[in-house]
């Protein structure tokens, strides 16, 4: 299967843009529950009382909108298949990295986001990539 990739497959070539399509949706689908959980938290809706919205720094609340902001409008990109989704969901993927990297101490390390944001980011890389070499000449 990997050589017919490689060779330029026509049929290949409609897999891996099926892939491509499947894998967008899906993510379009966590991040609309992510963005919606956020909105949640925005809200007040969340069972830790410790963790409202009023209770966070401003720091925190600019970042939390941001990502709801963010991570919402890359839902609906990504789930309607639009290049701009693309572009939104790797801001959100670059900045989420950079603050958690850089800013641990406000805003927290978590392992398993960044874990998820490396396998997604080189899940779309790797089919990109695949896709581009099946290209017809």
């Amino acid at each position: 299967m990997f050589e017919q990739i490689l060779e330029g497959d026509i049929h290949s070539r409609r897999y891996l843009i099926g892939a491509l399509e499947v894998f967008m949706r899906i993510l379009g689908a966590l991040l609309l529950l992510i963005g919606m959980s956020h909105c949640m938290e925005i809200l007040g809706m969340v069972m830790n009382p410790t963790s409202g919205f009023l209770e966070m720094s401003v720091q925190q609340r600019v970042v939390l909108v941001f990502f709801t902001i963010f991570n919402l409008t890359a839902a609906v990109g990504l789930w309607n298949k639009m290049p701009w989704g693309i572009v939104v969901w790797l801001i959100t993927v670059g900045v989420d990295i950079f603050l958690q990297l850089f800013f641990s101490s406000t805003f927290g390390l978590s392992p398993i986001s960044l874990f998820f944001h490396i396998i997604s980011v080189g899940i779309y890389a790797t089919l990109a990539t695949l896709i581009h070499r099946t290209k017809p000449s």
